[in-house]
């Protein structure tokens, strides 16, 4: 069943938002999660408990537009490769001094079954089941043309059954190998010098593993390092191997940890710094950033 969140309350929750950015105060703010880019806001409402996803300002309805076809379309090639995907609403309104502001807005889900806090609460029997199933879920759904950012943070299991949660950077790709998510906007929040530079030499190595079953699996064992889960990498190693024509090593995923750590944590700091030249200067800056990762 689709569920509606009034206006006014996301209204509501853009104004809290636009607060804390203009004092610096995000003590209003109610944090759920955060990946590397954005963060996940709870809005409490008469209507429920809801987890609202942040996106970056569209400069134009245009755009705006774009990424809405794009969203929508990416739900449903998902649906049709097997992947159930929370039930996700886009929420968007104009900002005053232009531009356009949009939420992905979900139904708040219960916390201890996101599948990163069951890999450290749950049995290694159940450990070896959800990683069968994850398989299954990667095989069916990514190609070429399709992909998934697939680290466990991003799946919730609920009576048995896997829901994928996190929908707001649609990947995919055209037959060339294009992006069809408009790639700029996700950078947009680093200083305007090095934007492009940076979106130009990480870009391709950002999203090219998502669109195989070989690197969506890469990324998951990797981030396992982050969720102090490394103990389950072996494990997951021989269900993964049994399946892949190119074999993963633990060498392999511990550099491909480090590499991606290191590429992060960069365009993090270069985000901060743009941060405090904005605020020296009694600008507001116009994105929220996720806290440290602990790498």
């Amino acid at each position: 069943m689709t569920f509606t969140v009034p206006d006014s309350d996301l209204g509501s929750l853009e104004e809290r938002v636009q607060t804390a950015l203009r004092t610096s105060d995000d003590s209003t703010l109610n944090l759920l999660g955060y990946g590397e880019v954005t963060l996940v806001l709870e809005l409490e409402s008469a209507r429920g408990s809801f987890a609202c996803k942040r996106l970056p300002v569209f400069p134009d309805s245009a755009r705006f537009r774009d990424y809405e076809q794009t969203l929508w379309t990416y739900l449903r090639r998902l649906r049709q490769g097997g992947v159930r995907v929370a039930e996700t609403r886009l929420w968007h309104q104009r900002r005053p001094g232009g531009g356009i502001v949009g939420y992905c807005v979900q139904e708040t889900l219960p916390r201890k079954r996101l599948c990163s806090n069951l890999l450290h609460s749950e049995s290694e029997a159940w450990a070896s089941d959800f990683f069968a199933r994850f398989l299954d879920q990667v095989d069916g759904a990514v190609s070429p043309t399709l992909g998934l950012d697939a680290q466990a943070s991003n799946w919730v299991d609920l009576d048995g059954e896997l829901l994928y949660i996190d929908v707001t950077s649609p990947l995919m790709r055209d037959a060339s190998g294009r992006e069809l998510l408009d790639v700029r906007l996700f950078f947009a929040s680093l200083p305007w010098l090095v934007r492009d530079i940076v979106r130009i030499a990480t870009a391709r190595s950002i999203f090219d593993k998502f669109y195989s079953t070989r690197g969506v699996v890469l990324d998951f064992l990797g981030n396992l390092h982050k969720e102090r889960l490394s103990g389950l990498i072996p494990g997951f190693l021989e269900q993964a191997n049994a399946r892949l024509e190119v074999p993963l090593s633990e060498q392999e995923v511990a550099d491909y940890y480090r590499s991606d750590a290191r590429a992060w944590a960069l365009i993090q700091r270069l985000r901060k710094a743009d941060r405090f030249w904005h605020r020296a200067l009694r600008r507001p800056y116009p994105f929220l950033l996720p806290p440290d990762v602990d790498r």
